[in-house]
Formats: C-alpha cells, structure tokens, sequence
C-alpha cells in the first residue's frame, strides 16, 4: 500500500484538531426555528468554533451546528419548496440560513483567490455546494449568415477597373488525359 492511500498516514496533530472540533461540534443542541437571533448566535457560535480550531467553515459542518443535513441547509438556503416549512421554521429564520449559507459561499471565493498551492479543491466544492458549473459557448451560425469573401477573379476585376485596365481572364494550358482503371498516374 502506498503511503499516499494508507489510512494510518495521518499527522497526529490533524487528527487530534479534527476529532476535538467534532466533539465540540455535537455538543450543540437543535435551536428554536423561529428565532432568528438564536440562529444569528448558532451561527456566529460555529464560527467562533471554526476560528478556535482553526477549522475553515464548511457547508456540512455548519449544517451540523444547526443541527441538520447539509441537504436541508441547501434546500433551506435555496428557498426549495420542501423545506418551507421545515419543523415550523419562520421565513425570517429561513432569511438568517440563506446569509449563513451565503457567507459560505463568499468564504469559498475568497480562499479560492488567495489559494496558492491547489485551487482545484475549490472549484470543486463551488460546484459540489454552490451550483457553479464548468461552461463553453458554443456559436453556431448557419451557413447563409456567414459572408462569402469574394472569389480571387473578382478581385482582380475590381482592381482592374479601379487602374482603368480590364481583367482579361487568366488562361491556363492544360492537357486532360484519361487513365484506364487501375493504372497510376506515373506511368
């Protein structure tokens, strides 16, 4: 096994961070739904947490100290009509989600500019929680709408009326031969 895909080859520190903010993290108990400044503090609470364990702030983590799925935060967020009136959730609570999720999506930008060793993992997550997408336009035009350039003969007699001397037409001598099947040109 290679030590990249080994599942012991984790720093101790990292784990250690990692296990101690979890705890801390369900530690939080389901707040009110229609109070939308114990979900503002809720909020703020995760990011004293995150800013404590020096821990970004995340779509799933911050889901989990509001005590949900991320999917319900996203369709919180999203205004998605199934989540509307989730465990009685007021419109000015649902308003308090959207900033919360919206704050995650700006923290996302702005991590990705001032990434400096692999921007990836953010295009990544933008598209995975954020709905960005990877585009190419493509223009199509029809054939009658493209402007055909002129033909070289018709050059030349623009030209040639313009120096006053007409275009005689270019001549060139040719034989035609026909070859019986099967036979190559060189012979």
């Amino acid at each position: 096994m290679t030590q990249a895909h080994d599942p012991t080859n984790i720093d101790p520190s990292t784990n250690h961070k990692i296990i101690a903010f979890g705890k801390e993290l369900i530690k939080f108990e389901e707040p009110a739904w229609d109070d939308e400044e114990a979900l503002m503090e809720r909020f703020y609470d995760y990011l004293d947490l995150c800013d404590e364990f020096r821990m970004r702030p995340m779509v799933n983590s911050m889901a989990q100290a509001f005590c949900m799925d991320r999917r319900v935060l996203w369709g919180l967020a999203t205004g998605a009509d199934n989540y509307k009136h989730w465990k009685g959730i007021t419109p000015a609570c649902i308003d308090v989600i959207k900033k919360a999720y919206d704050f995650l999506q700006t923290y996302l930008e702005i991590s990705l500019m001032e990434e400096q060793k692999n921007p990836v993992k953010w295009f990544f997550l933008a598209k995975n929680y954020f709905g960005y997408e990877d585009q190419t336009v493509h223009v199509q035009r029809q054939e009658a709408e493209v402007t055909l350039l002129p033909s070289p003969d018709e050059i030349a007699a623009k030209y040639a009326l313009q120096v006053g001397r007409p275009q005689e037409p270019l001549l060139v001598e040719a034989e035609v031969i026909d070859l019986p099947n099967g036979s190559d040109a060189e012979s």
